[in-house]
């Protein structure tokens, strides 16, 4: 496997800009059911993980790394577990900066 990173932020918005490209998504768990989850991205909108076997998300926000499918859910590569508290205004404030003009390259 190769060395992940850097991945570009998303939320739900931006998941079409990237199909077939490893990302990185900071989402709250809605709903975990054996290799499956769906989570509540940064700007709201709902996404479906597969998760591997080898998984354990543990906490209520979690940061995927993952490869965004033709369906726009991920297929995660590895997760990290974040907590149960996250500010997720600030977490889509820093998404929406990578994306800008601004912040291009910057957050990578």
């Amino acid at each position: 496997m190769s060395r992940l990173g850097p991945e570009p932020r998303v939320n739900s918005k931006y998941l079409s800009q990237h199909r077939g490209q490893v990302v990185r998504l900071t989402a709250k768990v809605v709903r975990l059911v054996g290799d499956t989850a769906t989570v509540e991205a940064s700007d709201g909108g709902e996404i479906g993980i597969t998760l591997s076997r080898d998984m354990h998300i543990e906490d209520t926000y979690v940061e995927i790394i993952g490869n965004v499918k033709e369906d726009l859910s991920i297929r995660a590569l590895t997760s990290i577990n974040l907590g149960n508290a996250l500010d997720m205004n600030a977490v889509n404030a820093v998404v929406e900066y990578s994306h800008s003009s601004k912040g291009s390259g910057v957050l990578a």
